[in-house]
């Protein structure tokens, strides 16, 4: 069974499209939260996912354009994405996005956005943290986002060693996994490429990848919808 893993497409038709097509046939596709926010195309990239019957758990962003949650946490741009992203998505989308689990059980693997210990705002960056989400996993694996940084964390002494793989390169799962497949819609670790990755279940590896797409399309769509300038301006740099 094959697998590919997206998160935090935030908005970002453009990039969405372009994985996709590079993903081309797969068993499955699961999102680990943040369909929505920051960027141009919320109902269309939310339509696309549900035309392809993605699995997909809730992120922050997603509550809060759906049920207005912590919004007061968010920093003033992005609130004002989250609150534009509510008058443009209908009644029916909004209740679509609000009616995501925060966590759910698939094929041995536990998705969620943050962690298990809170899915909707943990960053898992290390070792410890990664750890204690897989003590609370009743599944073998998790997959999770949120740090729009793609990342491999081994549960026992593989666990110590540094989390940023290696593009197409499989890795195996082995005992105990916790993978970050990165950001679709806004990568922030300094490439601004597509990221996801791609698990085959019955080999037991998961294999990152990247994406180009057309940034500067995605760009002109943010600033044409009147959205925070800096949504468009660091999607050049990956930041």
């Amino acid at each position: 069974m094959k697998v590919a893993v997206l998160s935090d497409i935030h908005a970002n038709l453009v990039a969405l499209e372009t994985v996709l097509e590079a993903i081309g046939a797969v068993d499955a596709l699961w999102v680990c939260g943040d369909t929505v926010g920051y960027g141009p195309d919320p109902s269309d990239v939310l339509a696309l996912l549900i035309e392809r019957k993605a699995t997909i758990v809730a992120g922050n962003h997603d509550r809060a354009v759906a049920r207005n949650e912590d919004l007061e946490l968010f920093n003033r741009p992005a609130a004002l994405a989250a609150r534009m992203h509510q008058s443009w998505l209908s009644a029916a989308e909004r209740d679509t996005l609000a009616a995501l689990p925060i966590t759910l059980e698939t094929a041995d693997v536990t998705l969620c956005h943050g962690s298990l210990r809170d899915p909707l705002w943990e960053y898992v960056t290390n070792p410890r943290s990664a750890a204690a989400s897989l003590a609370l996993a009743k599944t073998a694996h998790c997959c999770a986002g949120h740090t729009h940084v793609p990342a491999l964390f081994h549960e026992g002494p593989d666990g110590e060693r540094p989390g940023r793989p290696r593009y197409e390169t499989p890795y195996p799962l082995k005992p105990r996994a916790f993978l970050n497949p990165g950001s679709v819609g806004q990568p922030r670790d300094g490439d601004p490429r597509a990221a996801y990755a791609v698990l085959d279940l019955d080999a037991g590896t998961v294999t990152f990848h990247r994406s180009s797409y057309r940034v500067d399309e995605t760009q002109r769509r943010i600033r044409d919808r009147g959205l925070p300038a800096i949504f468009a301006d660091r999607l050049a740099f990956g930041l």
